[in-house]
């Protein structure tokens, strides 16, 4: 922290990504993703109350959380929006029957750099807050901290051969409640899909689709997508279940398509602490269809993770949409 003038005190912060500008840009303007780095239980003690934003210049935003039986509110206006580089909103702290005071200004500069981008975070206020200065400042770093690590969990698919790509996830536990999210259809119809899903070697697998119901407020699907945007059906056979470790299935998107020309989707849980790492591996896709499919598992795997943290899921169609061109910049 520095002092920059006899009325104005000057906070920074800073923290190197390793992943693109854009992403740690939109992390700030995503009440979703907000709710996992910035407030609730990941930073703090303390439950989110609500989160509302208007993200454009002048537009306000408003976030309340509960902290030790006291509603504390966050609030401002953004001054400058210029994706992926600039972020700039007046910032103010009080309790929520109090009027408020936004007068302090906070400033992201993000900077590409080879492995990633590196975020610099001033935040400029009056000279009558420096008793609080340190703590603000502590503050800060722990939000980029665990938006680091949040970003990490979010990172893209990994193709591992000319037909497979690998996803890892660290999700909330314990193993039985994550491998009750892959196996029983109430569940896994509020992340990915419901139907049937046997629990033996040779069971038939229905997956229904209804992607358009995963969240609300979505926008509508791509053009292309529009017959299945809410009925996608897949099929296949169980490989190997391992309850609660291992879950193997064959898919495909025709039923009279012979099971040992389907692709396979190979699902690892392993207890890590008390999260779960989720290792899903999707052999013997034809490469037309990997950037869809990569999208599609980014995507479902988080809306799982915002389910099992008991947060509003993100949109599937508009998150699914961002990313497939993402995907297919990655194969080309």
């Amino acid at each position: 922290m520095n002092s920059t003038s006899s009325s104005e005190l000057q906070i920074h912060a800073r923290r190197c990504f390793s992943v693109s500008a854009d992403r740690v840009f939109d992390a700030w303007l995503n009440a979703t993703m907000l709710s996992r780095w910035m407030f609730g239980p990941a930073v703090r003690d303390e439950r989110i109350v609500h989160l509302q934003l208007d993200p454009r210049v002048d537009g306000r935003f408003s976030f309340r959380a509960e902290r030790a039986g006291t509603e504390i509110e966050h609030g401002g206006r953004y001054v400058a929006i210029e994706r992926p580089h600039r972020l700039a909103f007046t910032w103010g702290a009080w309790a929520a029957d109090d009027h408020g005071d936004d007068s302090s200004l906070v400033e992201i500069v993000i900077v590409d750099n080879a492995d990633g981008c590196t975020l610099v975070l001033t935040h400029s206020m009056s000279q009558q807050w420096a008793e609080y200065a340190t703590r603000t400042e502590q503050g800060w770093n722990r939000m980029l901290e665990t938006l680091d690590k949040a970003l990490a969990n979010d990172a893209h698919g990994v193709v591992i051969s000319n037909d497979s790509v690998r996803f890892e996830r660290l999700l909330p536990g314990p193993i039985e409640r994550v491998w009750d999210h892959l196996v029983d259809p109430e569940k896994r119809r509020r992340w990915l899909a419901g139907g049937p899903m046997g629990s033996v070697v040779g069971a038939d697998v229905a997956l229904q689709f209804r992607n358009a119901e995963l969240s609300r407020d979505d926008d509508r699907a791509p053009e292309r997508y529009r017959e299945q945007e809410n009925d996608g059906r897949v099929f296949g056979r169980i490989r190997i279940c391992e309850p609660p470790h291992r879950l193997v299935f064959s898919w495909h998107g025709d039923p009279s398509t012979a099971d040992e020309d389907a692709s396979e989707v190979d699902i690892a849980l392993r207890a890590s602490g008390d999260q779960v790492l989720l290792t899903l591996t999707h052999r013997r896709l034809c490469m037309q269809v990997m950037s869809s499919v990569g999208a599609g598992w980014h995507t479902h795997l988080g809306i799982l993770e915002d389910v099992l943290a008991q947060r509003e899921p993100r949109r599937f169609w508009r998150t699914h949409t961002a990313l497939e061109p993402e995907y297919a910049a990655r194969l080309d």
